[in-house]
């Protein structure tokens, strides 16, 4: 009878002297078949948590093990079985192997325990469910110990341990990294094959769900560990921007295994952009400087080209996308009146003058509705020096742009498609610049402030962090949501709803087609 067919076999008897019995054998690397079934069935009953783990296996010597720095190969070999047992160990477990006298002794005692576990593994992929599942929570805790401050003084990069008199006081988090590197490399090793055949596949299936992991019920899915190390993950994609450079262990971790995306990730959250190397590994194009993985966007890191180029190109850019502010805060320094209002004109047919092919369609419509500008502000008393006051976003408005951020994220899934199968040039013709026509959310959000009459300069990103930028987005949406008939406009996106499908369809059909409207 397989260990599959006999786990279905609810409820059975638990008969903890043969769990006594598979932790005796295998810490003198008896490694028979029912022993790691014994160990199955265990981890697959409620009654056996990491407390009675801990009680179980001290009493074969585990914590004086650990506290004495007994390096035998039994003791070895029981500390590997607790570190695949409880997995909140594994990180303590790999200092005190890097902190023996002979650490290479010690992870061969390790590697030999977890090539015999990995045959019957092997044998039947998915046999081992519990400790499987184990086996990957504990590498979300060995990767949650590497979050930590870059080394700048003697203590940022040390962890602290108070074992019976600060046994190991301080253990450098780099060596804590190459102690991982080798434990999820190791050719024949139980971490290592459980990393390569399902771990990297479920951080990739997670990390696209963390925005929803505060909805009900998503997060009791995973274990203890993973629930920590995903949901710590969560700010990074509620306020895009954010960084935090305790993460830059974990990017450089994943560089150095060869995982590119999550790398990029972790580079993206830790310093706010991704080396040019990684960046144009995961890009079909070169040129690309933006793109969207795991539901993120990832900024390529500037180089010395980025810079010489930008000079070069600044020109015709900085004026189509920067006109008006350049002007307005020449207004602030001039007195309103005529020679303000010459000022103006004449540095405009200056900047017509030197890009006249690039900018003679829009120019007199930007200094029309300049003109308009500024005598508004000579009409009003308004004291134009005076900067404007933003205030922290509230609790009620950031229910409300949480809803309309999931229904602005649903519509640039829906329309990646459609706007990948756009004809050439049609970007170009609506007015999106060529170094971000790979980045799809960029485009739907320019779309989406189209349709609601927002400035292309309005920042979607600050909507989600003020209470100003939130009730400017908020009433535009309700002006959008009367034109389209309704009574009592809300000023909401709400996934799935109607203003949902209307701003699609106008997009789609307006906004994406020149043609149309």
């Amino acid at each position: 009878m397989t260990l599959s067919v006999y786990m279905l076999d609810s409820p059975f008897n638990l008969d903890k002297n043969e769990i006594k019995k598979a932790v005796k054998a295998i810490m003198n690397f008896r490694t028979q078949p029912e022993y790691i079934n014994s160990l199955e069935i265990a981890l697959f009953h409620p009654q056996i948590d990491a407390q009675s783990w801990n009680k179980l296996l001290d009493s074969r010597g585990a914590s004086k093990a650990y506290q004495d720095k007994i390096y035998s190969e039994p003791m070895v070999r029981l500390l590997t079985l607790k570190a695949l047992l409880i997995p909140k160990f594994l990180p303590d477990f790999l200092i005190w192997i890097q902190t023996a006298p002979k650490p290479d002794d010690c992870w061969e005692s390790c590697r030999k325990l977890q090539a015999s576990i990995v045959t019957e593994y092997q044998k039947n992929i998915g046999g081992l469910p519990c400790l499987t599942r184990n086996v990957k929570d504990g590498i979300y805790s060995l990767l949650s110990r590497l979050i930590t401050k870059p080394k700048s003084s003697k203590s940022d990069s040390t962890i602290q341990h108070k074992l019976r008199g600060l046994v190991h006081s301080k253990f450098d988090i780099p060596k804590l990294v190459k102690a991982t590197k080798l434990l999820l490399t190791q050719k024949d090793g139980f971490w290592s094959q459980v990393y390569r055949v399902s771990f990297t596949k479920d951080l990739a299936d997670a990390l696209p769900k963390i925005p929803d992991l505060w909805e009900p019920g998503i997060i009791t899915n995973y274990p203890e560990e993973q629930q920590k190390f995903l949901t710590n993950l969560q700010p990074f994609w509620r306020y895009p921007g954010k960084t935090d450079k305790n993460y830059l262990s974990l990017a450089q971790f994943f560089e150095e295994v060869e995982e590119p995306h999550f790398a990029a990730i972790f580079y993206q959250i830790s310093t706010g952009e991704v080396p040019a190397n990684i960046f144009y590994s995961l890009s079909r194009k070169g040129n690309v400087k933006k793109g969207t993985l795991f539901e993120m966007t990832l900024i390529r890191k500037k180089g010395l080209l980025d810079h010489i180029h930008s000079a070069l190109d600044a020109g015709i850019y900085f004026v189509t996308e920067n006109l008006i502010l350049i002007i307005r805060r020449m207004v602030i320094g001039l007195l309103l009146g005529t020679i303000g209002l010459i000022t103006i004109l004449l540095i405009s047919s200056l900047l017509i003058s030197l890009y006249e092919k690039d900018l003679q369609a829009s120019m007199d419509e930007k200094i029309a509705a300049l003109e308009e500008e500024l005598k508004s502000a000579q009409a009003s008393t308004t004291d134009t020096n005076n900067p404007e006051t933003l205030t922290e976003i509230s609790p009620e408005n950031q229910k409300l742009f949480n809803r309309t951020h999931e229904a602005i994220k649903a519509m640039i899934t829906n329309l990646t498609d459609y706007i990948n199968q756009l004809p050439p040039n049609t970007l170009n013709s609506i007015g999106i610049p060529e170094n971000v026509q790979d980045n799809n959310e960029y485009i739907v959000l320019f779309c989406v402030k189209r349709r609601l009459d927002l400035a292309p300069s309005f920042q979607y990103g600050e909507i989600g962090k003020y209470n100003e930028r939130w009730q400017e987005f908020s009433d535009a949406i309700k002006e959008y949501q009367k034109s389209k008939g309704v009574d009592t406009p809300d000023g909401v996106i709400d996934k799935d709803g109607r203003t949902q499908r209307w701003l699609e369809e106008d997009i789609r059909n307006q906004c994406l087609n020149p043609h149309g409207g």
